[in-house]
């Protein structure tokens, strides 16, 4: 995948301008959230945010800090999820759920690589476990993971809206784009 492009489409999904007082991000654009934008140095008023300094911070904070674009040189779609994970639930939410997933679809060790620790971090244990699984389950499995990490993502809104009914006016949107 081409990040550029995959931005993109992320952006047209964001939109522009928004400040719904019942999301929990404040004000955003392009979906970077006044919080993101203020970590990462802009200091105006986030009508103003300029699609550059959003195309930088995702690329920064969404895709090399938790080492997606790592995963991409192995798996664009595996890449693709993690940081549309990552963008609408949080990098803490989103680093560990590879981990997660290649522990869950492993047998108990019996498909050919242990556990991994779940410790959000891509290093060589994790990209390379990537690596042995893709090479064993192919184009299937690709599909099977994707579909696992969009399950955990899916769990993920049914507890937001469980913990308050509020982000409930969010949780159609949430399963209509972000969960395929």
């Amino acid at each position: 995948m081409n990040i550029e492009q995959y931005l993109e489409e992320l952006i047209k999904l964001e939109g522009g301008y928004v400040n719904n007082p019942a999301n929990r991000g404040d004000a955003t654009k392009y979906g970077i959230t006044e919080a993101v934008a203020r970590t990462n140095g802009f200091k105006g008023n986030m009508r103003d945010l300029p699609l550059d300094v959003a195309k930088a911070t995702y690329k920064k904070q969404y895709w090399t800090a938790p080492r997606f674009d790592q995963v991409n040189t192995i798996n664009s779609a595996v890449a693709e999820e993690l940081l549309d994970t990552s963008v609408n639930c949080g990098t803490g939410f989103a680093k560990p759920l590879l981990q997660h997933a290649l522990n869950l679809l492993n047998n108990q060790g019996k498909s050919g690589w242990p556990d991994l620790a779940v410790d959000g971090i891509y290093g060589p244990a994790t990209l390379n476990t990537l690596k042995t699984y893709l090479a064993k389950r192919g184009k299937d499995g690709e599909k099977v993971l994707v579909r696992v990490l969009n399950i955990m993502q899916g769990q993920r809104y049914i507890e937001i809206c469980e913990r308050n009914s509020t982000q409930e006016k969010f949780f159609y949107g949430w399963i209509a784009n972000r969960i395929s």
